[in-house]
């Protein structure tokens, strides 16, 4: 969990491609994290790679996360 903390931490900071690579460790470690698909898919579809970010939401989704902001 400590990559996706930092993906977290850096996506507060603005700082988006440190975020990406945190989170996409994460999900290499953990490949059934789905929030961390999710928070990449955000930072995906900020910076205009809605294909990425539409596969990330859609990984998440399968993997059973529910966006209760919805």
């Amino acid at each position: 969990m400590a990559y996706f903390q930092r993906g977290y931490t850096y996506a507060n900071k603005g700082e988006r491609d440190k975020a990406i690579a945190a989170y996409t460790k994460a999900i290499e470690l953990k490949p059934d994290l789905s929030v961390a698909y999710y928070n990449r898919g955000i930072i995906y579809e900020n910076i205009g790679e809605h294909a990425k970010a539409a596969a990330d939401f859609a990984k998440a989704k399968e993997l059973g996360y529910v966006d209760d902001q919805a």
